[in-house]
């Protein structure tokens, strides 16, 4: 039954996030960590969130981490940004796929590491997105028509180059939300949709400034028009605004757009704002 892993994952949520936890509960009662087999042999572990007692195929939600990884410090609870939206995709009907890139290849988090040092980039991820595309879609349980990813900065830049259509193998995917990717890559590079987007960024973003991000939209509208996107820019917001955690200075980050370090936390006003974007962008797939 699935009381025993849903208890053991409450035991282990810090209070802030315990709440959340529990409302996640009351709409899905089922929680395990399953495996997914890559092409180059890849064990992906990944937790599934499944929702119960519905008659029909769900819509479903891969979301992806960021650089700091899936877990808090102690590496085994799950960190409270995830059990949050996992409880809030749940109340909205949608089952959750959480992907482990980083812990599934040995990896904690990167955030530190320069970019040219790391091995674990977005490209490797890609192939993360697309096996669990597709074990989604073999599921009997989801609705293979309404897939959607949802990404935050690493991994939010993972999930713009899984949907760019321009690459080979694009994820066949409903639609995207991204949250305060780097999109200075993808510049470099044709980038074209065939499912919507959804872009958020803060405006005083110094990690991932919000620039290179607008131009790519400014770029794919006049290159397909008939592309849908919705561009969220939040004012005196930085990286990570939908935390709940106040915003710091973090001095170990050498990526950012200064010498200083990166500055990371929330603003509350743009987190209510963003969530209320992304429901309004999740409510066609739940229909």
């Amino acid at each position: 039954m699935a009381g025993g892993p849903v208890r053991r994952i409450l035991r282990r949520l810090p209070a802030a996030a315990l709440a959340w936890a529990l409302a996640w509960a009351a709409a899905a009662a089922a929680v395990e960590t399953v495996s997914i087999e890559l092409d180059d042999g890849t064990a992906l572990r990944a937790h599934w969130f499944a929702l119960e007692g519905r008659a029909a195929p769900a819509p479903a939600v891969v979301a992806l981490h960021g650089c700091g990884g899936l877990y808090r410090r102690d590496d085994a609870t799950l960190d409270a940004r995830y059990t949050e939206y996992a409880a809030r995709l749940a109340r909205a009907g949608f089952h959750v796929l959480l992907p482990d890139s980083f812990g599934s290849r040995g990896s904690g988090p990167i955030c530190t590491l320069r970019y040219r040092e790391r091995t674990i980039t977005a490209e490797v991820r890609r192939a993360d997105v697309l096996a669990a595309v597709r074990w989604l879609a073999q599921r009997a349980d989801v609705d293979p028509r309404r897939i959607v990813l949802l990404g935050w900065s690493h991994g939010a830049t993972t999930a713009l180059g899984a949907v760019n259509a321009a690459a080979p193998g694009a994820a066949q995917v409903a639609g995207a939300i991204a949250f305060y990717p780097g999109c200075g890559t993808l510049l470099k590079q044709p980038f074209r949709l065939q499912a919507p987007l959804l872009l958020l960024l803060g405006a005083s973003d110094d990690w991932t400034p919000p620039a290179p991000c607008e131009t790519l939209a400014e770029r794919l509208g006049q290159a397909q028009p008939d592309a849908e996107i919705v561009l969220r820019v939040y004012a005196d917001s930085y990286h990570g605004f939908d935390s709940r955690q106040p915003v710091r200075l973090r001095t170990d980050v050498p990526n950012g757009a200064g010498r200083a370090g990166v500055h990371q936390g929330g603003n509350p006003q743009a987190r209510a704002a963003a969530l209320q974007e992304v429901d309004r962008f999740l409510a066609r797939f739940s229909r």
